[in-house]
Protein backbone atom coordinates (compact mmCIF):
# COMPACT_ATOMS: atom_id res chain seq x y z
CA UNK A 1 0.00 0.00 0.00
CA UNK A 2 2.82 2.40 0.95
CA UNK A 3 4.55 1.54 -2.30
CA UNK A 4 1.44 2.53 -4.30
CA UNK A 5 1.18 5.83 -2.44
CA UNK A 6 4.84 6.63 -3.15
CA UNK A 7 4.39 5.73 -6.83
CA UNK A 8 1.33 8.01 -7.26
CA UNK A 9 3.10 10.80 -5.36
CA UNK A 10 6.00 10.51 -7.81
CA UNK A 11 3.61 10.75 -10.77
CA UNK A 12 2.01 13.87 -9.26
CA UNK A 13 5.41 15.49 -8.71
CA UNK A 14 6.46 14.82 -12.31
CA UNK A 15 3.16 16.22 -13.58
CA UNK A 16 3.57 19.37 -11.48
CA UNK A 17 7.08 19.92 -12.87
CA UNK A 18 5.77 19.56 -16.45
CA UNK A 19 3.00 22.09 -15.76
CA UNK A 20 5.55 24.57 -14.36
CA UNK A 21 7.77 24.19 -17.46
CA UNK A 22 4.77 24.75 -19.77
CA UNK A 23 3.82 27.93 -17.89
CA UNK A 24 7.40 29.26 -18.05
CA UNK A 25 7.58 28.47 -21.80
CA UNK A 26 4.29 30.26 -22.49
CA UNK A 27 5.38 33.34 -20.53
CA UNK A 28 8.67 33.47 -22.45
CA UNK A 29 6.85 33.18 -25.79
CA UNK A 30 4.42 35.98 -24.89
CA UNK A 31 7.37 38.19 -23.94
CA UNK A 32 9.05 37.57 -27.33
CA UNK A 33 5.81 38.39 -29.17
CA UNK A 34 5.60 41.66 -27.27
CA UNK A 35 9.14 42.55 -28.28
CA UNK A 36 8.36 41.79 -31.92
CA UNK A 37 5.30 44.04 -31.83
CA UNK A 38 7.37 46.86 -30.36
CA UNK A 39 10.03 46.34 -33.05
CA UNK A 40 7.34 46.43 -35.73
CA UNK A 41 6.16 49.79 -34.47
CA UNK A 42 9.62 51.19 -35.22
CA UNK A 43 9.18 50.80 -38.98
CA UNK A 44 7.76 54.30 -39.59
CA UNK A 45 8.85 57.37 -41.55
CA UNK A 46 11.22 59.91 -39.98
CA UNK A 47 9.97 62.26 -37.27
CA UNK A 48 11.62 65.62 -36.68
CA UNK A 49 11.01 68.86 -34.81
CA UNK A 50 12.79 72.19 -34.54
CA UNK A 51 14.60 71.32 -31.30
CA UNK A 52 15.59 67.68 -31.50
CA UNK A 53 16.54 65.82 -34.69
CA UNK A 54 18.14 62.75 -33.13
CA UNK A 55 16.83 59.58 -34.68
CA UNK A 56 17.33 55.83 -34.62
CA UNK A 57 18.01 53.83 -37.77
CA UNK A 58 16.65 50.29 -37.90
CA UNK A 59 16.92 47.67 -40.63
CA UNK A 60 14.22 45.86 -42.53
CA UNK A 61 14.23 42.92 -44.94
CA UNK A 62 12.57 45.05 -47.63
CA UNK A 63 14.67 46.34 -50.51
CA UNK A 64 14.40 48.31 -53.73
CA UNK A 65 15.42 46.73 -57.04
CA UNK A 66 18.78 48.09 -58.06
CA UNK A 67 19.48 49.45 -54.58
CA UNK A 68 20.78 48.02 -51.32
CA UNK A 69 19.15 44.79 -50.15
CA UNK A 70 18.28 46.45 -46.86
CA UNK A 71 15.70 49.19 -46.57
CA UNK A 72 16.01 51.60 -43.67
CA UNK A 73 13.43 53.37 -41.61
CA UNK A 74 13.93 56.47 -39.46
CA UNK A 75 12.12 56.45 -36.16
CA UNK A 76 12.00 58.69 -33.12
CA UNK A 77 10.34 59.05 -29.77
CA UNK A 78 6.60 59.56 -29.29
CA UNK A 79 7.34 63.07 -28.01
CA UNK A 80 9.22 63.92 -31.20
CA UNK A 81 6.37 62.54 -33.30
CA UNK A 82 3.89 64.73 -31.46
CA UNK A 83 6.06 67.82 -31.97
CA UNK A 84 6.57 67.03 -35.65
CA UNK A 85 2.86 66.43 -36.23
CA UNK A 86 1.96 69.72 -34.58
CA UNK A 87 4.23 71.81 -36.82
CA UNK A 88 3.20 73.23 -40.17
CA UNK A 89 3.47 71.06 -43.26
CA UNK A 90 3.03 73.47 -46.14
CA UNK A 91 1.00 71.65 -48.79
CA UNK A 92 1.24 73.20 -52.24
CA UNK A 93 -1.51 73.05 -54.84
CA UNK A 94 -1.75 69.42 -55.90
CA UNK A 95 -4.65 66.95 -56.22
CA UNK A 96 -2.22 64.15 -55.37
CA UNK A 97 -1.96 65.11 -51.69
CA UNK A 98 -5.15 67.06 -51.09
CA UNK A 99 -5.51 67.32 -47.31
CA UNK A 100 -2.14 65.71 -46.54
CA UNK A 101 -1.08 66.03 -42.89
CA UNK A 102 2.10 65.20 -41.01
CA UNK A 103 0.24 62.48 -39.16
CA UNK A 104 -0.45 60.73 -42.49
CA UNK A 105 3.28 60.65 -43.21
CA UNK A 106 4.19 59.45 -39.71
CA UNK A 107 1.86 56.47 -40.05
CA UNK A 108 3.26 55.50 -43.44
CA UNK A 109 5.99 52.83 -43.79
CA UNK A 110 9.11 54.26 -45.41
CA UNK A 111 11.69 52.67 -47.65
CA UNK A 112 15.17 54.03 -48.34
CA UNK A 113 15.73 54.90 -52.01
CA UNK A 114 19.06 56.68 -51.80
CA UNK A 115 21.49 58.58 -49.60
CA UNK A 116 23.77 61.48 -50.53
CA UNK A 117 26.19 63.73 -48.69
CA UNK A 118 23.50 66.11 -47.47
CA UNK A 119 20.23 64.37 -48.26
CA UNK A 120 18.32 61.12 -47.95
CA UNK A 121 15.46 59.93 -50.14
CA UNK A 122 12.55 57.77 -48.94
CA UNK A 123 9.48 56.25 -50.55
CA UNK A 124 6.37 56.22 -48.37
CA UNK A 125 2.95 54.65 -48.88
CA UNK A 126 -0.02 56.52 -47.43
CA UNK A 127 -3.02 54.66 -46.03
CA UNK A 128 -5.01 55.48 -49.18
CA UNK A 129 -2.34 53.80 -51.33
CA UNK A 130 -0.77 57.00 -52.67
CA UNK A 131 3.00 56.68 -53.18
CA UNK A 132 5.16 59.67 -52.30
CA UNK A 133 8.87 60.44 -52.14
CA UNK A 134 10.25 62.39 -49.17
CA UNK A 135 13.61 64.10 -49.58
CA UNK A 136 15.30 65.02 -46.32
CA UNK A 137 17.95 67.74 -46.65
CA UNK A 138 20.37 68.59 -43.85
CA UNK A 139 22.84 71.44 -43.41
CA UNK A 140 21.45 73.63 -46.20
CA UNK A 141 22.64 77.10 -45.22
CA UNK A 142 19.47 78.96 -46.06
CA UNK A 143 17.11 80.64 -43.61
CA UNK A 144 13.65 79.23 -43.00
CA UNK A 145 12.03 82.33 -44.50
CA UNK A 146 14.23 82.26 -47.61
CA UNK A 147 13.54 78.57 -48.06
CA UNK A 148 9.78 79.14 -47.89
CA UNK A 149 10.03 81.98 -50.40
CA UNK A 150 12.14 79.81 -52.71
CA UNK A 151 9.67 76.91 -52.62
CA UNK A 152 6.70 79.21 -53.18
CA UNK A 153 8.48 80.83 -56.14
CA UNK A 154 9.28 77.43 -57.65
CA UNK A 155 5.64 76.47 -57.24
CA UNK A 156 4.56 79.45 -59.34
CA UNK A 157 6.19 78.06 -62.49
CA UNK A 158 4.59 74.96 -64.00
CA UNK A 159 5.82 72.71 -66.79
CA UNK A 160 4.53 69.28 -67.72
CA UNK A 161 8.06 67.89 -67.79
CA UNK A 162 9.11 69.20 -64.39
CA UNK A 163 8.16 67.25 -61.28
CA UNK A 164 6.91 69.78 -58.70
CA UNK A 165 7.11 69.44 -54.93
CA UNK A 166 3.65 68.79 -53.50
CA UNK A 167 4.51 69.79 -49.93
CA UNK A 168 7.45 70.90 -47.81
CA UNK A 169 8.56 71.42 -44.22
CA UNK A 170 11.51 73.38 -42.90
CA UNK A 171 13.33 73.91 -39.62
CA UNK A 172 16.72 75.35 -38.67
CA UNK A 173 18.34 71.92 -38.88
CA UNK A 174 16.73 70.37 -41.95
CA UNK A 175 14.17 70.50 -44.72
CA UNK A 176 11.67 67.97 -46.01
CA UNK A 177 10.35 67.98 -49.57
CA UNK A 178 7.51 65.75 -50.71
CA UNK A 179 7.08 64.61 -54.33
CA UNK A 180 4.79 62.31 -56.22
CA UNK A 181 6.44 58.90 -56.77
CA UNK A 182 6.94 58.01 -60.45
CA UNK A 183 7.06 54.24 -60.82
CA UNK A 184 8.90 54.06 -64.16
CA UNK A 185 12.22 54.97 -62.57
CA UNK A 186 14.92 57.26 -63.91
CA UNK A 187 16.84 57.81 -67.12
CA UNK A 188 19.90 56.49 -65.29
CA UNK A 189 18.16 53.17 -64.62
CA UNK A 190 16.88 52.98 -68.18
CA UNK A 191 20.41 53.40 -69.53
CA UNK A 192 22.46 51.52 -66.95
CA UNK A 193 19.99 49.18 -65.23
CA UNK A 194 19.35 45.49 -65.84
CA UNK A 195 18.22 46.09 -69.45
CA UNK A 196 21.33 48.20 -70.17
CA UNK A 197 19.47 50.32 -72.75
CA UNK A 198 18.55 47.32 -74.92
CA UNK A 199 15.06 48.65 -75.72
CA UNK A 200 16.24 52.25 -75.79
CA UNK A 201 16.72 53.08 -79.48
CA UNK A 202 18.21 56.14 -81.12
CA UNK A 203 14.89 57.86 -81.89
CA UNK A 204 13.80 57.51 -78.24
CA UNK A 205 17.10 58.84 -76.94
CA UNK A 206 17.04 61.83 -79.29
CA UNK A 207 13.44 62.58 -78.35
CA UNK A 208 14.24 62.50 -74.63
CA UNK A 209 17.28 64.74 -75.17
CA UNK A 210 15.13 67.29 -77.04
CA UNK A 211 12.43 67.28 -74.36
CA UNK A 212 14.94 67.78 -71.53
CA UNK A 213 16.69 70.57 -73.44
CA UNK A 214 13.47 72.45 -74.18
CA UNK A 215 12.22 72.04 -70.61
CA UNK A 216 15.48 73.21 -69.08
CA UNK A 217 15.61 76.19 -71.47
CA UNK A 218 12.09 77.15 -70.33
CA UNK A 219 13.00 76.87 -66.64
CA UNK A 220 16.17 78.93 -67.11
CA UNK A 221 14.20 81.67 -68.83
CA UNK A 222 11.56 81.73 -66.08
CA UNK A 223 14.07 81.81 -63.21
CA UNK A 224 16.85 83.89 -64.77
CA UNK A 225 16.04 86.98 -62.71
CA UNK A 226 15.75 84.85 -59.53
CA UNK A 227 19.10 83.16 -60.17
CA UNK A 228 17.53 79.73 -59.57
CA UNK A 229 19.10 76.99 -61.70
CA UNK A 230 18.63 73.25 -61.22
CA UNK A 231 22.04 72.91 -59.61
CA UNK A 232 22.35 69.12 -59.66
CA UNK A 233 21.30 67.95 -63.12
CA UNK A 234 22.09 64.28 -63.78
CA UNK A 235 20.44 61.24 -65.32
CA UNK A 236 19.22 59.94 -61.94
CA UNK A 237 17.27 63.21 -61.52
CA UNK A 238 15.50 62.70 -64.84
CA UNK A 239 12.46 60.58 -64.03
CA UNK A 240 10.03 58.91 -66.43
CA UNK A 241 6.30 59.58 -66.13
CA UNK A 242 3.47 57.14 -66.95
CA UNK A 243 3.93 57.91 -70.67
CA UNK A 244 7.69 57.30 -70.36
CA UNK A 245 8.34 60.99 -71.00
CA UNK A 246 11.24 62.63 -69.11
CA UNK A 247 10.43 64.64 -66.00
CA UNK A 248 13.11 66.84 -64.41
CA UNK A 249 13.03 66.38 -60.64
CA UNK A 250 14.51 68.36 -57.73
CA UNK A 251 14.80 71.61 -59.66
CA UNK A 252 16.27 74.48 -57.65
CA UNK A 253 17.34 72.53 -54.57
CA UNK A 254 21.04 73.41 -54.82
CA UNK A 255 21.71 77.13 -54.34
CA UNK A 256 24.49 78.26 -56.66
CA UNK A 257 25.93 81.58 -57.79
CA UNK A 258 25.35 83.09 -61.22
CA UNK A 259 27.32 80.23 -62.78
CA UNK A 260 24.49 77.82 -61.86
CA UNK A 261 22.88 78.07 -65.29
CA UNK A 262 26.17 77.21 -67.00
CA UNK A 263 26.61 74.32 -64.53
CA UNK A 264 23.24 73.01 -65.71
CA UNK A 265 24.47 73.18 -69.31
CA UNK A 266 27.48 71.07 -68.34
CA UNK A 267 25.25 68.57 -66.53
CA UNK A 268 23.02 68.31 -69.58
CA UNK A 269 26.08 67.74 -71.78
CA UNK A 270 27.07 64.80 -69.58
CA UNK A 271 23.54 63.37 -69.95
CA UNK A 272 23.94 63.64 -73.74
CA UNK A 273 27.22 61.72 -73.50
CA UNK A 274 25.47 59.01 -71.48
CA UNK A 275 22.76 58.76 -74.15
CA UNK A 276 25.34 58.57 -76.94
CA UNK A 277 27.82 56.18 -75.32
CA UNK A 278 25.67 54.13 -72.95
CA UNK A 279 28.49 54.47 -70.44
CA UNK A 280 28.47 55.55 -66.79
CA UNK A 281 29.59 59.05 -65.85
CA UNK A 282 32.36 57.53 -63.72
CA UNK A 283 33.79 54.19 -64.76
CA UNK A 284 36.73 52.77 -62.82
CA UNK A 285 37.77 56.29 -61.86
CA UNK A 286 37.65 57.61 -65.43
CA UNK A 287 35.41 60.62 -66.07
CA UNK A 288 33.10 60.17 -69.08
CA UNK A 289 33.65 63.65 -70.53
CA UNK A 290 37.43 63.24 -70.26
CA UNK A 291 37.28 59.82 -71.93
CA UNK A 292 35.15 61.11 -74.83
CA UNK A 293 37.51 64.07 -75.38
CA UNK A 294 40.51 61.72 -75.50
CA UNK A 295 38.86 59.36 -77.99
CA UNK A 296 37.71 62.20 -80.26
CA UNK A 297 41.14 63.86 -80.16
CA UNK A 298 42.63 60.60 -81.46
CA UNK A 299 40.10 60.73 -84.33
CA UNK A 300 38.41 57.54 -83.19
CA UNK A 301 35.00 59.19 -82.93
CA UNK A 302 33.19 56.06 -84.12
CA UNK A 303 34.40 54.23 -81.00
CA UNK A 304 32.49 56.64 -78.75
CA UNK A 305 28.97 55.56 -79.65
CA UNK A 306 26.91 52.88 -77.98
CA UNK A 307 27.12 49.73 -80.12
CA UNK A 308 23.36 49.26 -79.67
CA UNK A 309 22.78 52.52 -81.54
CA UNK A 310 25.06 51.56 -84.42
CA UNK A 311 23.54 48.08 -84.77
CA UNK A 312 20.07 49.65 -84.58
CA UNK A 313 20.72 51.66 -87.73
CA UNK A 314 21.14 55.12 -86.18
CA UNK A 315 22.36 57.81 -88.57
CA UNK A 316 26.08 58.25 -87.91
CA UNK A 317 25.90 61.81 -89.21
CA UNK A 318 23.28 62.78 -86.62
CA UNK A 319 25.12 60.86 -83.91
CA UNK A 320 28.21 62.96 -84.64
CA UNK A 321 26.15 66.16 -84.74
CA UNK A 322 24.65 65.42 -81.30
CA UNK A 323 28.11 64.57 -79.99
CA UNK A 324 29.33 67.99 -81.13
CA UNK A 325 26.50 69.61 -79.17
CA UNK A 326 27.46 67.58 -76.10
CA UNK A 327 31.11 68.61 -76.37
CA UNK A 328 30.11 72.28 -76.55
CA UNK A 329 28.10 71.79 -73.33
CA UNK A 330 30.96 70.16 -71.41
CA UNK A 331 33.51 72.79 -72.38
CA UNK A 332 35.80 73.41 -69.40
CA UNK A 333 35.20 77.14 -69.69
CA UNK A 334 31.68 78.06 -68.45
CA UNK A 335 31.72 81.23 -70.59
CA UNK A 336 32.32 79.16 -73.73
CA UNK A 337 29.29 76.95 -73.16
CA UNK A 338 26.10 77.77 -75.06
CA UNK A 339 22.86 78.70 -73.29
CA UNK A 340 20.18 76.05 -72.86
CA UNK A 341 18.03 77.95 -75.34
CA UNK A 342 20.76 77.60 -77.98
CA UNK A 343 21.24 73.92 -77.08
CA UNK A 344 17.52 73.25 -77.37
CA UNK A 345 17.38 74.80 -80.85
CA UNK A 346 20.29 72.62 -82.05
CA UNK A 347 18.81 69.39 -80.71
CA UNK A 348 15.26 70.08 -81.90
CA UNK A 349 16.72 70.72 -85.37
CA UNK A 350 18.42 67.29 -85.26
CA UNK A 351 15.17 65.70 -84.12
CA UNK A 352 13.25 67.27 -87.00
CA UNK A 353 15.89 66.02 -89.46
CA UNK A 354 15.49 62.52 -88.00
CA UNK A 355 11.72 62.68 -88.34
CA UNK A 356 11.93 63.82 -91.98
CA UNK A 357 14.37 61.00 -92.70
CA UNK A 358 11.98 58.44 -91.19
CA UNK A 359 9.04 59.84 -93.17
CA UNK A 360 11.08 59.65 -96.39
CA UNK A 361 12.08 56.05 -95.67
CA UNK A 362 8.46 55.08 -94.96
CA UNK A 363 7.32 56.79 -98.16
CA UNK A 364 9.92 54.97 -100.29
CA UNK A 365 9.03 51.66 -98.65
CA UNK A 366 5.31 52.21 -99.35
CA UNK A 367 5.98 53.03 -103.01
CA UNK A 368 7.97 49.83 -103.48
CA UNK A 369 5.10 47.76 -102.12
Amino acid sequence: MDAHILMYSGYAAVGLIIVIFVIIFRLHKLKKQGENVEAGKANKVASFDDNDTRSIITKSDQYVAGESKSGFFLTSSAEQSANFASTSLLVLTSPVVNGLKFDDMLKAPAELLGRGRQSTLYKIVLENGVLLVVKRIKDWEISTDDFKLRMQRLNQVKHQNVLPAVAFYCSKQEKLLVYEYLQNGSLFRLLHGAQMGQAFDWVSRLSIAATIAETLAFMHQEFRSDGIAHGNLKSSNILLNKNLEPCISEYGLVPLDNQGFKADVYGFGVILLELLTGKLVKNEGVDLATWVHSVVSEEWTGEVFDKLLISGGASEERLVNLLQVALKCVNKSPEARPSMKQVAVMIVTLKEEEERSICTSVSVFSENF
